[in-house]
């Protein structure tokens, strides 16, 4: 899919196609807003694998260095292992890639593809996720959303329990999400999101 450059456009088509055929293959696929996070690891791909980060070109030759693969026509799908290992020549990006930037990413990369969240009930039946977060409207990101928007999605995710309709409440006790609250806002306090008491705190 990629035609050798795994780059924004390649990405969010293959991850695009991998969520179709996961509708109509995969009885158990679902899709929360946490699955964003896959997003932003796929931007690793064009952020910071090329020498460079940004700079640098995400081609074939670096991608089979990093993941450690050869072309090998007798080996199954005509691809074989390899030790992963950082190119030859290689330089890390010059600036780091902050939480911003990959909000960034995560949103560029699925309002070229919008999805539903939720999931199947059995093969090729999707039910999409009603959800407590303001953000996602009619089971998707709206087109107005901003990377900011994204960064205090996580943060809810991160610091809440989250009812599903497909299932229970998510098990977190209320001891994981004070941690939580505690070790994030420190983080986020900076980033305009409405923060949660940090119930640690004497």
């Amino acid at each position: 899919m990629s035609s050798g450059k795994f780059d924004l456009n390649a990405l969010a088509a293959y991850r695009s196609k991998r969520y179709d055929e996961s509708v109509q293959t995969n009885p158990n696929f679902f899709f929360g807003p946490l699955s964003l996070l896959l997003f932003g690891a796929a931007s690793f791909l064009y952020e910071l694998f090329p020498s460079y980060g940004p700079a640098g070109t995400p081609d074939l030759a670096t991608m089979k260095s990093f993941f450690g693969a050869v072309e090998d026509s007798s080996a199954p799908g005509g691809w074989r292992h390899v030790p992963e290992r950082i190119p030859d020549n290689w330089f890390s990006r010059v600036a780091p890639y902050t939480n911003n930037d990959v909000t960034r990413e995560i949103l560029a990369m699925y309002i070229k593809y919008p999805k539903l969240f939720g999931g199947n009930v059995g093969t090729n039946n999707f039910d999409a996720l009603s959800t407590p977060f303001d953000i996602i409207r009619d089971g998707k990101l709206p087109d107005a959303a901003d990377a900011s928007d994204i960064l205090c999605l996580l943060y809810q995710l991160g610091t809440s329990a989250v009812p599903s309709s497909l299932s229970t409440v998510t098990d977190i006790t209320a001891a994981i999400l004070n941690f939580s609250v505690g070790k994030l806002n420190p983080l986020f306090q900076n980033q305009g999101c409405a923060l949660k008491p940090d119930q640690t705190q004497g």
